[in-house]
């Protein structure tokens, strides 16, 4: 059927949804112990909008009576598992911000995949809104930097490095869960180049 959503597929939406969740409780943790009220406010914004958008996962897949899955990082090798890497606060922020300049290319390709209009729908509506995340985070981070707050450039290379390296490793773990997994990986990597190669805000 064309509306019908594969096993893979639904692997994909537990898995938007626990990294929403996961993000979103980093976020809500950091934002009971840091004093500054600015960061508060927003880090406390941020994370209601993080689980917002889990739920709105969850609720999609209930809506397709799919099944509800808690999806964990058993091999700890994806970018989550670098979590304990984060020292401070601007650590989390440039975390975040990394993982989040990725979210809109990978829901713009899992559109354009897949067969399901309501999957489809759900995707384009989430992409403007991981805008207002980015530009919170990027505006403070560049007020940072001209402040003269060096490690911040230190931690983007960082976290820009380890992202890299743990999406097209996950890639690669796709590509391997049959058909489904190479053709969604497929278009992924025919656009790839375009984002990568697109200069980020603190390379100008």
């Amino acid at each position: 059927m064309e509306n019908e959503v594969s096993k893979f597929e639904v692997f994909l939406l537990n898995r938007y949804m626990a990294s929403e969740l996961s993000g979103g409780l980093h976020l809500g943790k950091k934002a009971r112990s840091v004093k500054d009220s600015f960061l508060i406010q927003k880090l406390t914004w941020h994370c209601m909008e993080e689980v917002r958008h889990a739920i709105v996962w969850q609720k999609l897949i209930k809506e397709l009576n799919l099944p509800l899955i808690n999806i964990h990082d058993s091999e700890k090798d994806e970018y989550f598992s670098h979590i304990g890497e984060i020292k401070d606060t601007i650590d989390l922020l440039v975390f975040t911000h990394i993982f989040e300049l990725r979210v809109p290319f990978n829901f713009s390709m899992h559109a354009k995949w897949t067969k399901n209009p309501k999957i489809k729908n759900v995707l384009e509506k989430l992409i403007p809104e991981e805008e207002p995340h980015l530009k919170w985070i990027r505006e403070y981070l560049k007020q940072e930097i001209e402040k003269g707050d060096s490690r911040i450039r230190e931690s983007i290379e960082k976290f820009s490095k380890i992202e890299k390296e743990t999406y097209c490793h996950d890639l690669d773990k796709l590509e391997q869960i049959g058909n489904e997994g190479r053709s969604f990986v497929k278009i992924i990597k025919d656009n790839l180049d375009e984002f990568q190669n697109s200069k980020k805000w603190w390379e100008k």
